[in-house]
């Protein structure tokens, strides 16, 4: 599955441990129709690029002919280097109705470094000891989810979660592998031994050059950003050669704020909260979409609008975003409906929204495509989420071509028998060769139908081989997270599935990320996808190998 690893092992028993379709127009009145001028405002937007035609960023157009773009401090970008899924922050003008006019848009990466560790079941890696989380709407260049590798050098953009932990909006595989580079909080500083905490990651300062700061200036809670070439993941350790601060505090000048990210150090006493380092506060006019000011909550995703009211960010409207693709299809598009923003692919009605990333990756390559230029018969795919009156929301749309379709689909299946079902929308064959499992084991044929007696409405996810419009299943995996019935267990028991680099070997078992695994005469074992004997096995084991668990 992955392209540079040297064994595979599966074990049978022990494992221990947008785009944007815009409904709105340009106003090229300049005024508010009674004649006289529009007065204008400085907008600072933080936020993930959904498409372009100019850049759209949440969702929102911003006109960008005239704007500054800087990338990892250099000024001399161009739009040509912006990708879909970068967070970026910008500054911009608006007047009355007209479409924002971008001056700064400037990006830098949030992680830069090697692949250690792939979780695959969990739809996570790690690199320089931060977990990176994904998952179907995020943006990947130059790799896709299912080829990344231990090993790869990869530039990450997203969001910081409560936890430390950062959600990917793109993860870009660099050939060039440059300088490793890291963004984060500091924590557990210690001037004696010169040395801090970003998240599980120790930075040790004793060597860094300072810019536009000073040693004396690190504290824990200072957002920063360190860069380095020197990393020991034995001891998960960075020797910084660079530390500059990042502060997200705005200009004086700037009138309102409109930011995407996640909620922290929520007070509800005080009705305030942090936001990519910016304080928020509520009053009695904020307004809310998809949820109430009850639903609030450190770790919550969310995009605010807010005023400056000459002494603190007032939140104008919070929009929660707080939501996961339940559904992924690939197929050709049926039917269009562009008066209400839906398309038909695989019979299923989507409805597209301001915030519905897009990205063309067929043959015509179109930079600037929307849902304008979506056609009848073009060949989709269409990660969608679904909303209370169960409505398919789209929140990716990506053009492909006929053979790129990568055959994996999401959703509730129907239809259930011995030979296959229908999952969103698509014929699914079962054959001998398929492999079913949940969360917690392998399973067979007749247990997955028996999943789904009665009214059970389980998500499965298929991974297959496309012939014609049917989907050969080589893999199906049933999500128990959506049984109330299911055991919640310990997150370390159950079915598994990683990538990484072995740590320790003790004869029949070795350590992978410090999961021991333990090798028996039932083990299925591959090298360079060889069948191989248990001793043949054992013998190629050793410190720095790259393997693949299944168990």
């Amino acid at each position: 599955m992955f392209k540079r690893s040297l064994l595979v092992i599966a074990l049978s028993s022990a494992l221990a441990a947008c785009g944007g379709s815009d409904s709105s127009t340009d106003s090229s009145t300049g005024d508010n129709g009674g004649g006289n001028e529009t007065a204008s405002s400085t907008i600072v937007t933080e936020g993930v690029i959904t498409g372009f035609g100019s850049v759209y960023v949440n969702g929102e157009r911003y006109r960008s002919d005239n704007a500054t773009i800087a990338l990892d401090n250099a000024q001399s970008g161009t739009e040509s280097d912006l990708k879909v899924g970068m967070v970026v922050k910008m500054k911009a003008t608006r007047s009355g109705n007209e479409t924002p006019e971008a001056s700064e848009i400037e990006y830098e990466e949030e992680i830069q470094g090697r692949v250690d560790f792939i979780d695959i079941d969990n739809q996570a890696f790690t690199v320089l000891g931060q977990t990176i989380n994904f998952d179907d709407v995020t943006e990947f260049v130059g790799v896709t989810d299912s080829t990344l590798a231990v090993g790869d050098f990869v530039e990450i953009s997203g969001y910081l979660n409560e936890d430390g932990e950062f959600y990917a909006t793109l993860v870009e595989l660099e050939s060039d592998e440059d300088e490793l580079k890291v963004k984060g909080n500091i924590a557990g500083l210690d001037t004696d031994a010169q040395t801090f905490m970003l998240g599980e990651l120790t930075i040790d300062y004793s060597q860094a050059n300072f810019e536009e700061m000073t040693a004396d200036d690190l504290q824990d809670g200072l957002a920063i950003k360190v860069e380095g070439s020197q990393y020991d993941s034995t001891s998960d350790t960075l020797i910084a050669d660079s530390i500059e601060q990042k502060d997200s505090r705005l200009d004086d000048d700037v009138d309102e704020l409109e930011v995407a990210g996640v909620v922290g150090n929520y007070d509800a006493a005080a009705a305030t909260f942090v936001i990519k380092g910016y304080q928020v506060a509520l009053d009695d006019d904020t307004e809310f979409d998809e949820g109430e000011e009850a639903d609030l909550s450190n770790g919550v995703r969310i995009k605010v609008e807010a005023r400056n009211d000459g002494e603190s960010w007032v939140a104008e409207e919070i929009e929660f975003q707080e939501y996961r693709a339940v559904g992924r299809t690939e197929g050709a598009v049926s039917e269009i409906d562009a008066d209400n923003g839906l398309i038909t692919v695989n019979g299923i009605e989507f409805l597209t929204t301001s915030q519905t990333r897009y990205k063309d990756d067929s043959d015509a390559d179109l930079r600037q495509f929307t849902f304008d230029d979506i056609a009848v018969n073009d060949v989709l795919r269409v990660i969608a989420r679904e909303d209370q009156q169960g409505q398919a929301i789209a929140l990716k749309i990506k053009r492909l071509d006929e053979e790129d379709r990568d055959g994996e689909v999401k959703g509730v299946p129907s239809d259930i028998s011995e030979t296959g079902f229908t999952l969103a929308g698509v014929e699914v064959i079962v054959n001998d060769e398929t492999r079913f499992k949940t969360d917690d084991s392998r399973i067979s044929l007749d247990e997955f139908i028996a999943l789904f007696d009665g009214d059970t409405e389980l998500r499965v996810e298929v991974e297959g081989e496309w012939d014609g419009d049917q989907l050969i299943a080589h893999k199906v995996e049933v999500d128990l997270e959506d049984d109330d019935d299911a055991d919640d267990g310990d997150d370390r028991q159950g079915y598994t599935e990683y990538e990484g680099e072995v740590t320790d070997v003790n004869g029949e078992a070795f350590t992978v990320n410090g999961i021991e695994a333990r090798l028996t005469t039932d083990s299925e074992l591959k090298i360079n996808d060889e069948e191989v004997t248990l001793q043949a096995f054992v013998d190629a084991l050793a410190e720095g190998v790259v393997v693949e668990v299944e168990g």
